[in-house]
Formats: structure tokens, sequence, C-alpha cells
């Protein structure tokens, strides 16, 4: 459930994050041209699927510990965004092997 709750986040805010104004066109994950073309149906898809996230987490943890939780994944999957995608280190392999293993370990651990 972490790692479909993290999942939703990041999507959620690399949709808000590509509409953006100040980010620079860094074609990573091959669908921003889409994005850029279709800007207000993302930002609009990107807050949906970050109210699914929260309310997600919320539901799994409970409404303190679950908000605590969503604003600590989303500062953390805002600060790799920020950081890795003018580096270009954003793609797809990076993406399923981050989450491939965190589901493992969320599976075997927990």
């Amino acid at each position: 459930m972490f790692t479909g709750i993290s999942l939703l986040t990041l999507i959620s805010f690399y949709l808000l994050y590509s509409t953006s104004k100040k980010m620079s066109a860094v074609g990573n994950l091959g669908f921003e041209k889409s994005i850029g073309e279709h800007e207000k149906a993302s930002k609009y898809i990107g807050l949906a699927l970050m109210i699914l996230s929260l309310g997600l987490s919320c539901f799994y943890w409970g409404i303190g510990s679950g908000t605590f939780t969503f604003f600590i994944i989303l500062m953390t999957i805002a600060s790799l965004v920020i950081l890795l995608a003018p580096l270009r280190l954003l793609n797809y392999t990076f993406l399923i092997l981050t989450f491939t293993c965190s589901f493992i370990f969320e599976v075997l651990l927990f």
C-alpha cells in the first residue's frame, strides 16, 4: 500500500510539475509534450490523483498520521523530482527499478 500511495503521489506531482511555467522542458519520460498540450486537464488529473493518494493514506494510517505521512511522502518525492528531472535521471528504468525494489521490500518486511 505504501508503494502504491508513493507511486500515485509521484505521478500527481510530476503532472503538476510538468504544467509549471518555471519548469525547463525536459523530455525524460516522453509524455511531457502531451502534458503541455493538455495543460488544464493535466492539472485537474494531477490534483485528483493527489487528493486520491491523500485519501488512501488517511484510510490506511488514520486521519492524523495519514495526513502527516502523506506530506512526508510528498516532500520526499517532490525533492527527488525537482533534483533528478533536470539531470535527466528520472526515466522509466529508474522508476521501475525503484518501485519494484520498494514493493519487494514492502511485501517481505511488512
